[in-house]
């Protein structure tokens, strides 16, 4: 199988199928990220325990991109500790937006394939807000500590 269509199912897969789309029962963390663009609307929910990611789920209406970046990004972060999170959050931002990242540390061959399969969203500048709309939500909500954010504004 090429590898440009392994990438393109696995962001099919994820916007179909998304994982950790829920909210969380627990008291925890959230922030509401918003594309007007788009029309991508979701809500993070984490819920942080002595700076893990104890458990990180979202919820929301969005296209296929934007479940399927959201569905992928709880998946790599859950279980990490805010600075896992925060490497991992500038590794997809600089990758999607073709920025040199031999200088980051590096990442797992499995956080490298699902952040990789975002390589071709690059291709389409009006896209790639929605796949960063997730990764700059949860930035914002772990570095900044706001409640919502409008990616025209980030």
């Amino acid at each position: 199988m090429e590898l440009k269509s392994l990438y393109q199912d696995l962001i099919l897969d994820h916007g179909k199928n998304p994982r950790n789309f829920k909210s969380l029962d627990k008291p925890c963390d959230s922030i509401v990220a918003h594309n007007p663009l788009c029309g991508d609307k979701i809500e993070i929910f984490a819920l942080l325990e002595r700076d893990i990611i104890k458990d990180i789920s979202f919820r929301g209406n969005g296209c296929a991109i934007c479940l399927a970046a959201s569905s992928i990004m709880t998946e790599l972060v859950i279980k990490k500790n805010i600075n896992e999170a925060k490497h991992l959050i500038d590794f997809f931002l600089k990758k999607i937006n073709k920025i040199d990242t031999s200088k980051l540390p590096k990442i797992s061959k499995e956080e490298s394939l699902k952040i990789n399969s975002f390589s071709s969203v690059s291709d389409f500048p009006m896209r790639i807000k929605c796949a960063t709309l997730p990764w700059l939500g949860l930035n914002s909500l772990l570095f900044e500590n706001k409640k919502e954010i409008n990616i025209d504004k980030v």
